[in-house]
């Protein structure tokens, strides 16, 4: 098998040639830009003769690519399948998303690691490639351990549809999320983070890093407040894997509005969140004791729900006794007493494979959590969204996704008042079901501060597309 990340660094090894040789045009002529490809015939978008990319963008939104005037007219009135889309029904929101690229683009230029392409998107693995933090494996990169190659979500029995095609090319067999957990204890921070002791986010502090200051709930807003809050540089590539931890803490805080405001050292809050479909997350699950440093008198339980965490576990109690996945709390962390003395524990569900109704298990409220929570959900492409979505609907638990696009978190909008109506037919008027399946829920779609940043990397469409880009609602308190 080919090494997935070798062509990162080559390009890394380009720029960094390119720097030292003083002369900027060197710079300006490297584009990692990607391969345009049709929206509609999905073919690339090349003149074979010369070789030259020639993409032709929709001149009423500029969001979408097409090979030529024969697939652009075609795909103006012609769906390419049962219930599909037209773009000429699509392109005026299209052209208010294109609106959102200024913005999205300011965020990733804060930062002095940032690269734009000319096709807009940002080379998150080139990037990572230049801080020699590519690749696969906990032990040897730690947090940023990454399956490589580009590929779908985990491979699922509960995925509506089976994705094929070089694009999502199965990972190597020997890489597992978060394998760090087959170890018998973690390693420092300081170990997994990889990068310059004077780039990381310190959980455990001394005097030349000491601890941030206590914040109030909802200080904290976006990349700018937080770096200045931890004594970081915009040098520092930190955002490149905390936009999980603080994307969570802005459900909690600023969507779901389940963190208590008035908690005390005598009168702490207990939360328990249930975090659904982690991935990649797993490699990086002490980064998450971000919460208890920004959650003063809080005690936090994060409970892992996914087929990683459950095929780790298994993996665990079968072939590795005594590691950290083998234990019933898989990280512990409590914050100064400085800074608020909050804490988080964290523990992986292996019940089942995915978020299932029995996730609420027999003992009634006890087992309900205060919240749910999931990353790049993809809602409506994996039918292991289903019971999520029901039941915390029918029991009321405050529930909220991040999505890539902001198109992808409209179409759910519109599609969850239809997913609740369907399961109303079955269902007597008048039961405790029927009647929270029945009420009107607001499901309003806002920008995430804490995106990572930078545009994904997309051949077919230019609208923002990011990793944590966007929040939905599914289910809130109020």
């Amino acid at each position: 098998m080919s090494d997935p990340f070798a062509h990162f660094y080559q390009g890394a090894r380009e720029i960094k040639a390119a720097e030292r040789s003083g002369k900027p045009e060197d710079l300006k002529k490297l584009d990692f830009s990607l391969a345009p490809q049709c929206m509609r015939c999905k073919r690339p978008c090349i003149n074979m003769s010369t070789g030259q990319f020639t993409p032709m963008r929709c001149t009423g939104c500029l969001a979408v690519i097409y090979c030529g005037r024969n697939c652009q007219k075609a795909d103006w009135k012609t769906p390419v399948g049962p219930g599909a889309l037209i773009h000429k029904d699509m392109c005026l929101k299209n052209k208010e998303y294109m609106k959102r690229v200024p913005h999205f683009r300011a965020v990733v230029e804060q930062f002095s690691w940032s690269r734009v392409e000319t096709d807009g998107t940002f080379p998150w693995e080139l990037i990572k490639a230049r801080f020699g933090v590519l690749g696969a494996g906990g032990l040897r990169f730690g947090y940023w351990s990454t399956p490589g190659g580009i590929k779908s979500h985990d491979t699922s029995a509960h995925e509506l549809l089976k994705p094929s095609g070089v694009e999502y090319t199965k990972r190597s067999k020997d890489y597992m999320h978060g394998d760090i957990m087959l170890e018998n204890e973690w390693p420092t921070d300081i170990e997994l983070w990889k990068i310059e002791e004077k780039h990381v986010p310190h959980l455990f502090f001394t005097d030349e890093y000491p601890w941030p200051k206590k914040v109030k709930t909802g200080d904290i807003k976006d990349w700018k407040g937080w770096y200045q809050w931890r004594g970081l540089t915009f040098d520092s590539p930190a955002a490149l894997l905390m936009d999980g931890p603080l994307s969570i803490y802005h459900l909690l805080v600023n969507v779901l509005h389940v963190v208590q405001t008035d908690s005390t050292p005598e009168k702490r809050q207990s939360l328990k969140v249930h975090f659904i479909g982690a991935e990649s997350e797993m490699n990086f699950l002490p980064l998450f004791s971000e919460l208890a440093l920004l959650l003063p008198n809080t005690d936090i339980e994060l409970v892992v729900f996914g087929k990683p965490a459950y095929d780790l576990v298994h993996k665990a109690r079968k072939s590795y006794p005594g590691s950290i996945a083998t234990n019933d709390i898989v990280w512990s962390y409590t914050a100064p007493r400085k800074c608020g003395g909050g804490s988080i524990k964290i523990k992986l569900s292996s019940k089942d494979e995915i978020w299932s109704r029995t996730s609420l298990g027999d003992n009634g409220p006890d087992n309900v959590p205060d919240a749910m929570v999931g990353l790049n959900a993809g809602l409506f492409n994996y039918r292991s969204w289903e019971d999520p979505i029901l039941f915390s609907t029918i029991i009321d638990i405050p529930f909220a996704v991040t999505e890539y696009a902001e198109q992808s978190a409209d179409q759910t909008a519109n599609s969850l008042p239809i997913m609740r109506g369907n399961f109303l037919a079955s269902l007597s008027p008048g039961t405790h079901e029927h009647t929270q399946l029945a009420k009107p829920r607001k499901h309003a779609i806002t920008v995430n501060p804490f995106h990572r940043p930078g545009q994904r990397g997309l051949p077919v469409v230019r609208m923002p597309n990011g990793y944590n880009g966007f929040v939905i609602p599914i289910v809130t308190s109020d």
